[in-house]
């Protein structure tokens, strides 16, 4: 506890220190999450946001401190057999383990930016709190301690060993090159970024559930507007290609809360997130995107995406030692209808047709459906 709050000190210390230079503020939006179960997942149960204040370093430059705080109840299904990790969907019946989860979340971030930000460097210390909890959902889930059964093996859900609590800390570095030119209508040029995440066991021990990994990240994003219509009143019509390439590797003792976003059923649209979750993957999501006229307000605009995405996993299960039989491919097209809200939220419903795998939530079925908060690129 004391390495945290020097690691927290330190970062109190540079924004003390930076407010003599009378910084400028702003918002900043961090994620969001739902529950699938509360109003059909149609309302936001998590909310991560804060705000940030630019301290002016270097002259045409971002040096930005960022201060997040979230906090939600959010459901988490997971599909590794907790005995011995085996994946659930070597069973018939598809099941994974459900339950809750309260969550509280501080981030901190400090971005710099180089050459008129085409270049930032962001250093983050991202601390959560989690209480995993029963699903509130009565007689739909089996209490979480009977689910993992007598023979849970805390190493294949490491954050859920104990009382179920989890506290733990992450660091990391994250090089962004940003030639990306979106105004919520046209959108081109290049957005990439590597990060290197590092989650050491000495900031990972604090309550029963443990961590202790490392992720490293590099992603790619092109895009070009291929057609707009626009008049001197408004902007009517445009047609953007948009690609997306990701690559990860997750290796270590891997929380449940750090398998979710680089798993990859989560990256393939039409999937369950947590599932198919292997140490490597490498996605491709391609877009075709049509955005309409603004609706009463210039940052709401109607989308229609089309999809098409492919991605690969090899390496490990999650926390074993067992290979998939070959690799993992998953294959996805459909589309999108959504309402962009100011760049922060694309709500909406996303029909998808699976080529390869399951939804696991829905075994045999080839056409799934969801509500969508997220373009995610």
């Amino acid at each position: 506890m004391k390495r945290l709050l020097t690691i927290l000190l330190v970062f109190i210390m540079i924004l003390t220190g930076a407010f003599a230079s009378s910084p400028t503020f702003r918002f900043v939006f961090g994620d969001l999450d739902q529950h699938p179960e509360i109003l059909i997942g149609f309302c936001p149960t998590y909310l991560l946001l804060g705000f940030g204040a630019d301290f002016h370093f270097i002259e045409n430059n971002t040096s930005e401190l960022q201060v997040l705080v979230g906090g939600g109840y959010n459901q988490r299904m997971v599909f590794q057999d907790p005995s011995d990790g085996t994946p659930f969907y070597t069973v018939s019946d598809g099941r994974g383990i459900t339950y809750d989860a309260a969550q509280g979340d501080l981030f901190l971030r400090f971005n710099q930016g180089f050459m008129n930000d085409l270049l930032v460097l962001r250093a983050s210390i991202e601390t959560q709190y989690e209480a995993n909890l029963n699903s509130f959902v009565d007689g739909k889930n089996d209490p979480l301690k009977t689910q993992l059964g007598p023979s849970f093996n805390k190493t294949i859900y490491p954050d859920l060993s104990g009382d179920a609590q989890f506290l733990g800390t992450s660091l990391a570095l994250r090089l962004t090159y940003d030639d990306m030119e979106d105004t919520l209508f046209t959108n081109d040029g290049i957005l990439a970024y590597v990060e290197a995440k590092v989650a050491p066991y000495f900031l990972n021990q604090w309550l029963d559930g443990t961590a202790n990994y490392y992720s490293l990240t590099a992603n790619a994003v092109f895009a070009k507007t291929l057609y707009n219509y626009s008049t001197e009143n408004a902007d009517w019509f445009s047609i953007v290609l948009i690609d997306r390439v990701n690559v990860n590797w997750t290796d270590g003792s891997v929380p449940i809360n750090a398998q979710g976003p680089v798993s990859l059923g989560r990256k393939v649209r039409g999937y369950n997130t947590y599932s198919y979750g292997t140490e490597f993957s490498v996605v491709n999501n391609f877009d075709i995107r049509f955005s309409g006229p603004a609706v009463g307000l210039d940052g709401l605009r109607p989308r229609v995406n089309l999809f098409f995405d492919m991605g690969l996993g090899a390496g490990d299960y999650f926390n074993t030692s067992i290979k998939p039989d070959g690799v993992n491919f998953l294959c996805s097209t459909g589309g999108q209808i959504t309402i962009s809200i100011f760049d922060f939220i694309d709500l909406g419903y996303e029909v998808a047709y699976i080529f390869t795998g399951e939804k696991l939530t829905k075994p045999g079925d080839r056409v799934v459906t969801r509500f969508t908060f997220f373009l995610d690129f």
